[in-house]
């Protein structure tokens, strides 16, 4: 018997495997779903590409971006309270697949400002990073794949209805998922400063 035991044992560690073994089920753990802060970035405004398919390193970006000028940051949107959703998954027939991007979001009302903030998006191409309920961060498309976003504007019938501007924007051909961007990343999305890396990056 401890024969028999000793050379499952050792099977065990000769074992390959294909995929690797991962708990899914979020067991003993909060997994609540929502969207609570919007960032975007037009592509034109990045120095170098980002993120580059060198910057996802194990499932997540691991560089922050490197930005035209010291003082440029991701502009923030206020969405009304549950109108905010990103989805991303594979796309294409076997032996052509490929990782699709894709968001949503809601602008309430109808004002100048709005249809200004619009404007700049005919024909120009955008990376968003969105940040989850639970606290970590994912992005977007890429400077060299960005999203196109569409709008479209509706009155409502009646006073009780809803007011307001329904956004979405989607692009195909990404070589990753939407992936989490790493903690440290997070400040050069909104913080103005000169891009000095206080750690190892894996420049492309």
């Amino acid at each position: 018997m401890r024969r028999i035991r000793q050379f499952l044992f050792n099977l065990k560690k000769a074992m390959v495997y294909s995929f690797g073994n991962l708990d899914g089920a979020s067991y003993q753990k909060p997994n609540p779903g929502g969207v609570r802060r919007l960032l975007v970035l037009s592509r034109r405004d990045f120095a170098v590409i980002w993120p580059y398919k060198n910057d996802v390193v194990d499932g997540e970006v691991v560089n922050p971006p490197v930005m035209r000028t010291a003082d440029t940051v991701f502009a923030e949107y206020q969405c009304p309270d549950g109108t905010v959703e990103v989805s991303g998954g594979l796309a294409g027939d076997a032996s052509y697949m490929n990782y699709k991007h894709n968001i949503g979001f809601s602008f309430a009302g109808f004002s100048k400002e709005i249809t200004a903030e619009l404007r700049k998006y005919q024909n120009a191409g955008c990376v968003f990073a969105v940040e989850f309920n639970d606290g970590k961060y994912g992005v977007l498309g890429s400077s060299d794949n960005p999203l196109y976003l569409k709008s479209d504007f509706k009155s409502g019938r009646k006073g009780s209805d809803k007011r307001g501007y329904d956004l979405k924007g989607e692009q195909d051909g990404f070589m990753w998922d939407i992936a989490p961007l790493k903690e440290e990343c997070i400040p050069y999305l909104t913080s103005v400063r000169e891009f000095a890396p206080e750690w190892e990056f894996v420049f492309h």
